[in-house]
């Protein structure tokens, strides 16, 4: 206060001062005092509060400080006042054991995955193994809880989504009465200016991006050079555009002249709309299966020596397989295994010798097939020589030829056409232009019956050449 005091009577004595030198007015000068008098006291008010703040803080501090210290128990402590109550330990909190073995098998799957982000990869393994020894779709079930409790992301997902019917829907309002499938599937895919769209949001490439042209190269490569039409037609069941690029008439048409000749004629003279139509209702051999005969007869055999009136029968089964290919190879294999070990024997058109696989070659003559097979028998035998000291070194190779002519007919069962073959003429030549005729009974001779073999046509070793390479 002394301070304030001194600082306000040098004030004033400075005021009087320019009032003698200057004349000013003395309200204006009273009221600077005053106000720098008051803000000189507020700050003196400031100091003195904080002062007295933190030396309460301090003190306090102090005295907490020393109530920890007397509660806490130390060794010495307790070895000086037995009667002390020892404390036990905090016990740390465990996560609560799973009751079930599905949530044990999630807790073990969890852990594996802290364990493999934390770069424990061995641990992590042994966890992923326990977790599937004990729940086999662990993973599965994971993701779906996962799904489950974030259904706003999954609707957030749901509105980025851009679905090609959603977003024209006016593709059905200029439907018209009577029209083809594919020139109005050709008009919508015109008016949008693209082929196909994505369903989902993609990251990398797509196949929307490539050319028209590259399209049908692809879909030729699907069809391959073992004419897999079947294949086709689950590529036209993807979308709107590769369904158009599916049936792009030079397609079929390659596949009508590989199949029956240059010389097949034109759907419009043969009764057909398309090349399509001729190719799917026009008789023809199925290429990607095998077709399978199984022939049962009994056999009589001998009466015990021990029991004259005991003469055992025996039922006998054997299968004749029939594989044919493209360019007009046929494979005739006639066994008695199961077809699921022998099917595998005709995938290539080399089969391997000593199987008893014999090639030949097949023609389409309206709904009949014809095939001529030749099989090479070798003997060794020995020639008669009139010197008797070479008879030992001397021997002739006897080549014995057969050869099987079938005539099949083809035939449709309900809705699937061609899979089934029945015999209309069996004979075989063995010797000297001698032919034997086989009387065609059902007993013997059941007919074929097509099964499709899907690793026939798992791979592609050449695309299906275009129309122009046969005109």
């Amino acid at each position: 206060m002394a301070a304030a005091t001194g600082a306000g009577s040098a004030a004033g004595g400075t005021g009087g001062d320019c009032e003698g030198e200057e004349q000013e007015d003395p309200s204006s000068s009273s009221l600077n005092e005053v106000l720098e008098l008051g803000s000189n006291l507020e700050n003196l008010n400031v100091q003195d509060n904080s002062q007295n703040n933190g030396d309460d803080e301090l003190a306090a501090f102090r005295q907490q400080w020393q109530r920890e210290l007397e509660a806490t128990v130390t060794p010495q402590r307790e070895l000086a006042d037995p009667s002390t109550p020892q404390k036990e330990p905090p016990k740390q909190q465990q996560p609560p054991e799973p009751v079930s073995d599905e949530d044990k098998a999630k807790q073990l799957f969890l852990n594996a995955v802290e364990l493999e982000r934390g770069g424990k990869l061995y641990e992590a393994i042994q966890h992923y193994k326990r977790a599937m020894q004990i729940l086999p779709d662990v993973e599965t079930r994971l993701y779906d809880e996962l799904l489950a409790e974030s259904p706003e992301e999954e609707e957030s997902e749901a509105e980025e989504v851009v679905r090609p019917d959603n977003a024209h829907p006016s593709d059905d309002e200029d439907a018209v009465e009577g029209e083809d499938l594919l020139m109005r599937l050709q008009r919508i895919l015109a008016r949008r200016g693209v082929l196909c769209e994505p369903e989902h949001p993609v990251k990398g490439a797509h196949i929307s991006w490539l050319p028209y042209e590259v399209i049908l190269v692809i879909v030729r490569w699907v069809v391959s050079s073992e004419l897999d039409a079947w294949s086709l037609e689950r590529v036209a069941a993807v979308c709107r555009g590769l369904y158009v690029a599916a049936r792009e008439p030079d397609i079929w048409r390659s596949l009508c002249v590989k199949t029956w000749g240059i010389e097949c004629g034109v759907p419009r003279a043969s009764g057909y709309s398309s090349w399509r139509q001729m190719f799917v209702q026009r008789p023809r051999v199925q290429l990607n299966g095998v077709y399978i005969s199984k022939t049962t007869y009994i056999r009589h055999g001998e009466n015990s020596f021990q029991d004259q009136f005991y003469k055992p029968w025996y039922l006998i089964d054997y299968y004749r397989y029939l594989r044919f290919f493209s360019e007009g190879l046929v494979l005739m294999y006639t066994t008695a295994e199961e077809p699921a070990t022998c099917v595998n024997h005709l995938k290539y058109r080399h089969a391997k010798p000593g199987l008893g696989i014999m090639a030949g070659h097949y023609r389409l003559i309206g709904d009949k097939v014809v095939i001529v097979i030749k099989k090479t028998n070798q003997e060794k035998k020995t020639a008669q020589a009139s010197n008797t000291r070479f008879r030992s070194r001397r021997k002739e190779i006897e080549q014995h030829e057969q050869t099987f002519h079938l005539e099949l007919e083809l035939r449709s069962v309900r809705s699937h056409r061609n899979v089934q073959l029945v015999w209309s003429r069996y004979s075989v030549c063995a010797r000297r232009e001698q032919w034997t005729q086989f009387e065609l009974t059902p007993g013997k001779f059941p007919p074929f019956a097509f099964s499709r073999v899907r690793s026939y046509t798992a791979d592609t070793q050449a695309p299906l050449v275009s129309t122009h390479a046969y005109t």
